[in-house]
C-alpha cells in the first residue's frame, strides 16, 4: 500500500521555526542564509499546500497564527532532538579529521583570530574550519556551532570550557588627537547605541564623558574601531583592538572595572569528539601566547 504523501517536510519546519524566533522574514532569511524573496516564497507556498496562514504580518514583525505556534513548537522539539542525536553520534567518531564550526563575536574574529586560525590551518591540515561571525549567542546545544569563543564574565554553566585570558579595555584615540588636551577636558568621544549601551565599555562612558561630548555612536565595536581611527573622537576599545590598529595610541592603562574573561566554549556531547577537542586545544595555545595582547601589556600608553 502506498504510503500517502506528507504536506511537510523539514526544511519546510525549519523555516516556519527561523520565521517565529527571528520576528521577521529578513532575519530568518539570514540565520537560513537565503534571500528574502526565496523565503517569502518558499512561506507563501507551504501556507498554500496546508491550506492555513501560519503568521500575521505586520510591518515591523510576524507574529505565528495557532497553527504557526503549533509548527514552531513541534520544529523546535525535532531541532532539540536532532541535535542530540548528532551529538551522541559525533561522540562515537574516532578520527581528528572533518570540519569545526567556531562561533566568535565581530572584534575577535577581526582582530585576534585571523593569524591563529591561519597557523591552526597550516599545523593541522586535517582540519576545516568554519568560521561563524556573530555578536549573538548562538546555541551550541542545537549545533549552530561546536566552539564558542565569548568574551563575558558569566560563561554558559551548561557549557564545558576553559577561561582563555582576560581582556583588557583602555581609552584609544588616533595619535594626532593625543597631541589635544585628556580626553576628561571637553575633547570628542565615541559612544555606543542602544545595543551596546548596557555592556561595561557602554556604561563607563555614560558614566564619565558628558553627552554632548560624544560625536558618533557606534552600534559595533568594530564600528567604534573604525571611528577612533577616523580620528572623530577619543574610545573604549579592547586593547587586543586598539594596540592592533596603526595611529592608535592608548591613553592611559587599562580599567580594570571593564576586564572581562575570554572563554573557550563547548558543548559536552561533544567536547570528546577527537577533531573538535583538537581544535579546542590549538586555540587554546594560540590564545595563551596572545596574553599580552589581551591585557594591553604589549603596548606603552600615553599618560595622562
Amino acid at each position: 500500500m502506498a504510503s500517502r504523501p506528507t504536506l511537510l517536510n523539514w526544511d519546510d519546519l525549519r523555516l516556519v521555526l527561523a520565521v517565529a524566533e527571528s520576528g521577521t522574514l529578513s532575519g530568518a532569511a539570514a540565520v537560513l542564509r537565503i534571500s528574502h524573496p526565496t523565503l517569502s516564497r518558499r512561506l507563501r507556498h507551504i501556507e498554500q499546500r496546508l491550506a492555513a496562514r501560519l503568521f500575521e504580518r505586520t510591518p515591523s514583525r510576524c507574529r505565528p497564527t495557532e497553527a504557526g505556534e503549533e509548527m514552531r513548537s513541534l520544529a523546535s522539539r525535532l531541532r532539540d532532538d536532532i541535535a542530540a542525536l548528532e551529538g551522541r553520534i559525533a561522540g562515537r567518531d574516532r578520527s581528528a579529521r572533518g570540519p569545526v564550526r567556531l562561533t566568535a563575536p565581530d572584534a575577535v574574529s577581526e582582530y585576534l583570530l585571523p593569524g591563529m586560525l591561519a597557523d591552526i590551518c597550516r599545523e593541522a591540515s586535517e582540519l576545516t574550519i568554519e568560521l561563524v561571525v556573530s555578536n549573538q549567542v548562538l546555541s551550541l546545544a542545537q549545533r549552530s556551532a561546536d566552539i564558542a569563543l565569548r568574551v563575558t564574565d558569566a560563561p554558559d554553566p551548561a557549557l564545558r570550557g576553559r577561561r582563555v585570558g582576560t581582556v583588557a579595555m583602555a581609552v584609544y584615540a588616533e595619535r594626532s588627537l593625543t597631541a589635544a588636551e585628556p580626553p576628561e577636558q571637553a575633547c570628542p568621544w565615541i559612544g555606543y547605541d542602544a545595543a551596546l549601551a548596557c555592556t561595561k565599555s557602554g556604561a563607563w562612558v555614560a558614566a564619565h564623558v558628558p553627552d554632548n561630548n560624544i560625536r558618533f555612536r557606534a552600534n559595533t565595536l568594530l564600528g567604534a574601531a573604525q571611528a577612533i581611527r577616523s580620528g572623530i573622537g577619543f574610545g573604549i576599545l579592547p586593547c587586543f583592538v586598539g594596540g592592533s590598529i596603526p595611529h592608535l595610541v592608548r591613553v592611559g592603562p587599562p580599567i580594570p572595572s571593564l576586564d572581562q574573561g575570554l572563554w573557550l566554549l563547548v558543548h559536552p556531547d561533544i567536547a570528546q569528539v577527537p577533531r573538535v577537542r583538537a581544535a579546542c586545544d590549538a586555540l587554546a595555545r594560540k590564545l595563551k601566547r596572545a596574553t599580552l595582547l589581551l591585557s594591553g601589556e604589549d603596548s606603552c600608553p600615553r599618560p595622562i
